[in-house]
């Protein structure tokens, strides 16, 4: 098995991992001692876009990342400050199963699970966004294929 296909399946069990942990972590356990709320939703939702930016920012003033190579399911996603597309897809990829996993349980309005659900969402939709910011911010900079 090559390098890249390795990465293709790191890349994959992450992401099935990180569902599967969605969906454990609205158990009675792990939801104890947890007090997640409309005002921690709101505080990731507004962080994550900024580290998105400043993330690639940092990569290319920095670590001298330019180009930028495009995300592939078939690299490493913890190389953040010399490949910062990668990262960040493969981040807001395992974000998402994360809130899909847990969207799974279907916690209740207004309850702790529900909140952790909102958690785990505005993670997701917050690099998303800073995704599309990054993309439109640095189009220049993106490898052609």
């Amino acid at each position: 098995m090559g390098a890249s296909n390795l990465w293709g399946v790191v890349n994959l069990v992450l992401i099935a991992d990180a569902f599967r942990e969605g969906y454990l972590s609205l158990t009675p356990d792990r939801l104890r001692h947890t007090n997640p709320g409309p005002v921690l939703c709101l505080i990731i939702l507004l962080a994550m876009p900024p580290f998105a930016l400043w993330a690639v920012t940092y990569s290319i003033k920095r670590w001298k990342a330019d180009p930028l190579p495009r995300p592939s399911w078939n690299r490493n996603p913890l190389r953040w400050w010399r490949d910062p597309l990668q990262a960040l897809f493969v981040s807001t990829c395992i974000a998402a199963a994360t809130a899909i996993g847990t969207a799974v349980r279907q916690p209740t309005f207004g309850s702790v699970g529900f909140w952790a659900l909102g958690v785990y969402a505005c993670f997701a939709i917050g690099l998303f966004v800073g995704q599309i910011l990054v993309y439109r911010i640095y189009r220049q900079r993106i490898a052609s294929s």
